[in-house]
């Protein structure tokens, strides 16, 4: 065999091969074959030759035989079930069969629930990848946990912002109540994992830093969120249902961010991670009930929304889908109530703390309009307050006027049993 039988004659210009050893002179006509086109040969030659063997061999050929018949057989019985989904027993008639109208409507009707299903698999496919306990997931929770800690610490709110932004702990809540919906166990146990495992990391981090960090005096933003009211239950309640909603409705996913926000998770985790780094367990309680206010209200959106708007198998079984959804609902109403019954008692007693104290400063202000109030502090007791104002001015009041004020004041107001004045000008403090 000649070198013109090796290598055929190529009437384009000769190039610099990357898998020769030497470069071929310009003035040479025949052009080797390259190396990659010899190597895909060789490897076809090898598959094919596997693939031969595979068809020769009986074991081989018959587990895909049967592989391929279960495929058919389940895609047959996917279509009948489909069938029978969509054509009532009261239609199944000779003159339905043969009628063109009938089989276009029931096409129509299956190509509805094809694209149903299609949607319902795509919020599936996105909760589900959202809350399995991924690197990304574990990288966003340490992140918007530090965030989250050191604007509590400093009280800069756009920090926390910025912390509720990056915190992916709504996924894995949203995945539950859907995996609930679908009656899917595993998922159940994977969104169930992934709250648990962000809440541990979240108040890990957060009572580390705030056991290394002194911290003088607990900042605004600390203290917000250490006394919930029943505001939160019905911000957290419609908050999770746009967030439910915007996971089932693409037309409006861009408002996430401001359902992130509205109902915040990675904060009062935070808080509680603070409190117990403080060894302050009144902090660390007040923020982990706002936190259950907010784990359990988004996930009772989200089995509302979702039970709904129908976000599941097309074919499922009504009934069941219901009775699935009935079961969260109930559970998490009856967790909400036993929660909000503390937070109405705690919620009316700041209410009526704060009424007398206001009370208290417009009678001040009636009786002495030249003077200003420095502070007003409300002692409780049992069924009454002990209120103490200081107050300053350029002269003093009259002490007949002062005794007056306050005999007047706890005479009309039935809660105030006691009230302290103290003057401050200057140096001088003097206790009336």
């Amino acid at each position: 065999m000649s070198i013109k039988d090796l290598f055929p004659r190529s009437k384009n210009p000769p190039q610099k091969s990357e898998d020769s050893a030497a470069e071929i002179s310009p003035d040479d006509k025949n052009v080797p074959a390259k190396k990659t086109e010899t190597d895909d040969r060789k490897g076809q030659k090898v598959r094919q030759e596997k693939k031969a063997e595979n068809d020769s061999d009986p074991k081989v050929s018959s587990v895909k035989k049967n592989d391929e018949r279960t495929a058919a057989a389940a895609q047959k019985s996917d279509i009948r079930s489909l069938v029978d989904y969509v054509i009532d027993e009261e239609e199944r008639t000779f003159r339905n069969y043969i009628n063109p109208r009938f089989w276009l409507e029931k096409r129509r009707d299956i190509q509805q629930i094809r694209k149903k299903e299609e949607h319902g698999l795509n919020i599936y496919e996105i909760l589900a990848g959202g809350a399995a306990p991924s690197r990304e997931y574990y990288i966003l929770t340490v992140l918007s946990c530090i965030i989250a800690t050191t604007g509590l610490v400093q009280g800069s709110t756009a920090t926390i912002i910025g912390a509720m932004i990056v915190a992916p702990l709504m996924t894995p809540i949203l995945a539950f109540s859907l995996a609930v919906i679908w009656g899917d166990l595993q998922l159940i146990r994977i969104s169930l994992g992934s709250i648990a495992k962000g809440m541990f990391w979240a108040i890990l981090i957060s009572s580390a830093i705030s056991f290394i960090i002194p911290l003088p005096v607990y900042s605004g933003e600390i203290m917000a969120r250490t006394h919930p009211t029943l505001f939160d239950i019905i911000v957290a309640l419609a908050s999770g249902i746009v967030g439910a909603y915007g996971y089932a409705n693409e037309k409006i996913s861009n408002t996430l961010v401001g359902i992130a926000i509205a109902v915040a998770l990675m904060p009062p985790l935070c808080t509680v991670g603070i409190g117990l780094g403080t060894m302050n367990r009144e902090v660390a309680s007040g923020a982990f009930i706002l936190f259950i206010i907010n784990l359990i209200s988004i996930g009772l959106a989200g089995a509302v929304v979702f039970w709904a708007m129908k976000i599941h198998p097309p074919l499922a079984d009504e009934t069941r889908v219901a009775r699935r959804a009935m079961y969260q609902i109930v559970l998490s109403v009856l967790i909400l109530a036993a929660i909000a019954v503390p937070v109405s008692i705690f919620m009316y007693d700041d209410y009526q703390r704060v009424e007398a104290k206001e009370y208290a400063r417009l009678a001040f202000h009636r009786e002495f309009p030249g003077l200003e109030i420095l502070s007003l502090e409300a002692e409780e007791g049992k069924d009454h307050y002990s209120l103490r104002i200081v107050i300053t001015g350029s002269d003093e009041p009259e002490r007949e006027k002062i005794l007056f004020l306050k005999k007047s004041v706890i005479t009309n107001h039935p809660r105030i049993t006691d009230m302290k004045i103290i003057f401050m000008k200057g140096d001088v403090l003097m206790m009336k």
